[in-house]
């Protein structure tokens, strides 16, 4: 990680906050790119973790996607796949952050995010369903 690459990462703790594991890196995207902008959900009837974030794993330039992973372990790893339908370039002068956020209820996932089209931004959202 570092000012080339901005990673999501997850840790967890087994007696409410006490002690804390090792982070584990959500994408797994080679490093030198950029992830930001997560939110994270557990599904309390699977014990699933899941997180949405913008992705620039693609792309050498600001073209963003939308990718969600997901963990079966409890956030020992985690699996990536993209949501988004195609890129978008966010302009610098607009923040096109606010609305992110995904929701996991017996196993209807539902991620929520920003596309930014020029100057206008739309929310968007996606019913996933990951078979496992």
């Amino acid at each position: 990680s570092g000012a080339n690459d901005t990673d999501i990462w997850c840790m967890s703790s087994p007696d409410g906050g006490k002690m804390w594991s090792q982070p584990v890196r959500v994408n797994n995207d080679p490093a030198g790119k950029h992830q930001f902008f997560s939110a994270m959900d557990v599904d309390q009837a699977t014990g699933i973790i899941y997180f949405v974030f913008y992705d620039r794993r693609a792309y050498d330039t600001n073209y963003t996607d939308v990718w969600m992973a997901y963990s079966t372990d409890g956030g020992k790893t985690f699996e990536n796949i993209k949501i988004s339908e195609k890129p978008f370039l966010p302009e610098p002068t607009v923040f096109f952050g606010d609305y992110n956020d995904i929701s996991a209820i017996n196993g209807i996932i539902r991620p929520i995010w920003t596309e930014q089209d020029g100057v206008r931004l739309k929310v968007k959202t996606a019913i996933v369903n990951v078979r496992k």
